[in-house]
């Protein structure tokens, strides 16, 4: 969950997430920004395989007199928290521009690719999304993509085993006719 709000001289941007076992929002993200409301502050984007946030820190407090414009933050699933790419050089970051359909895998239920798939699981979703939809039948099989936003973006899931030996032989029937499905949707 993203939120931001105003506080004194900045906006500050906090990412959480609900923990339903202990009932409460835990705080996984947080930075306050001084920016004037015409500069970009933050941008999803993804940076060497990696999902993240790319932020302007020019305007904010805790990185006064770095020298750097932006920094990038992804998500460590080690260490449960967003970490800084020490690595990431502020030039580069300047160049990168997230995707308008950086969430487009939002409300796919992977799951319901264990049965066959009727058309009211694909109704509403964008061409984006029925992509995604499409390729997490491959890569529920292991298979490995050159389509960096669909590496990355299989790779943020513990059922994800990429598989050097993968083959279409190891799709079943099933797989086959939501792969069918599926396209049919994107063609409308």
């Amino acid at each position: 969950m993203l939120s931001f709000f105003p506080s004194g001289r900045a906006n500050v941007y906090t990412i959480c997430s609900f923990d339903f076992l202990k009932n409460k929002i835990e705080i996984l993200f947080e930075i306050g920004i001084m920016l004037p409301l015409d500069i970009l502050g933050f941008e999803f984007i993804l940076y060497k395989g990696k999902q993240g946030i790319k932020i302007n820190v020019a305007y904010c407090e805790a990185f006064e007199n770095t020298g750097r414009e932006w920094a990038f933050y992804y998500y460590d699933r080690i260490q449960q928290k967003y970490v800084q790419d020490e690595n990431a050089s502020s030039e580069e970051l300047e160049q990168i521009h997230g995707s308008p359909d950086f969430f487009a895998e939002a409300g796919i239920d992977y799951t319901k690719l264990e049965r066959p798939l009727l058309p009211a699981d694909l109704e509403g979703f964008s061409k984006a999304a029925l992509r995604i939809w499409r390729n997490a039948v491959y890569a529920r099989h292991g298979r490995t993509f050159r389509s960096e936003d669909l590496q990355a973006l299989f790779n943020e899931y513990a059922w994800y085993k990429p598989d050097n030996d993968y083959s279409d032989a190891k799709l079943s029937e099933t797989d086959r006719a939501n792969i069918k499905l599926i396209q049919e949707f994107e063609k409308k």
